[in-house]
């Protein structure tokens, strides 16, 4: 009988020892997510070699919108401050809040975005394309395309100020929806080479986890807007507008890139930025 007992509590002990062991696995996969999220995706350092499997992967762009929320905060914080404690005017006030994005992701998708701008508009077959893409030179093109997104996202956040159409919770909330949207984006497409960091990133993201995920992201960001500003039409709005702009630029990749790389990423973040601060312009 004592023999029994005594194999049973080992028995209980191991377990115990199973579980705590999984459950500091599961900590340190969470930990080393959001590292990864900051290392590749803004401009904090993070001088720190962790390793990049599937489940650090998935995990890093289920973080990446909130990564988006955070900056938007911060950002949120600084407007929230120089209207409450200066006289700093609208243009001024627009000219922070592009740059302090710029700024925070070390202009990783403005880059992109430049890239995008020479590939397509220099209106090459679609090889062409790809290899511009991969030039590290800018060309007039980009800095045309680029040129005009800066100005378009000052014009825009201009008007918005000077109607009072601007809420801070719209700083959280469009750069946590285009991350969630360029998930999406990300996982309906192919990779348009099998190279680079794009392609990498794809082989080892578990799919449906991250889907799951970013469902989950977005009743949890849903639901803590509706506890701050109460019931609105206006988040639904923007939600259906990302889904069309997914839809179309997903389109314009497929036909111009044959799929999905590093820079039409960031290009989709930035677009579609454009895209929502233009609707809330038009309906908030």
């Amino acid at each position: 009988m004592k023999s029994i007992m005594e194999l049973l509590r080992n028995g209980n002990n191991e377990t115990r020892f199973e579980n705590k062991k999984k459950e500091g696995k599961a900590m340190k996969n969470f930990w080393q997510s959001i590292q990864l999220a900051f290392q590749f995706f803004t401009v904090l350092p993070v001088h720190k070699e962790i390793p990049l499997t599937k489940v650090t992967i998935t995990g890093m762009f289920a973080f990446l919108p909130w990564i988006g929320a955070l900056m938007g905060t911060v950002v949120a914080a600084v407007i929230y401050g120089l209207t409450e404690w200066t006289t700093s005017s609208e243009v001024l006030l627009s000219f922070m809040i592009v740059g302090l994005f710029a700024l925070f992701t070390g202009g990783l998708h403005l880059d992109g975005f430049i890239d995008m701008g020479d590939a397509y508009f220099s209106y090459r077959d679609r090889e062409k394309r790809l290899e511009i893409l991969d030039d590290p030179r800018v060309g007039a093109f980009g800095v045309l395309s680029v040129l005009f997104l800066v100005l378009g996202k000052l014009v825009i956040l201009h008007e918005l100020f000077v109607q009072h159409k601007l809420a801070l919770w719209m700083l959280i909330f469009i750069p946590l929806l285009t991350r969630v949207g360029m998930s999406f984006y990300f996982m309906s497409l192919q990779c348009s080479k099998e190279k680079g960091l794009a392609y990498f990133f794809k082989t080892h993201i578990k799919p449906g986890l991250l889907i799951c995920f970013m469902f989950l992201t977005l009743v949890v960001a849903y639901s803590s807007l509706w506890i701050v500003i109460g019931f609105s039409f206006v988040p639904f709005v923007l939600m259906a507008v990302l889904a069309i702009a997914f839809l179309v630029f997903r389109q314009f990749t497929v036909r111009n890139f044959g799929g999905v790389s590093g820079d039409l990423l960031g290009a989709s973040i930035e677009g579609m930025e454009v895209v929502l601060w233009v609707t809330l312009l038009l309906c908030a």
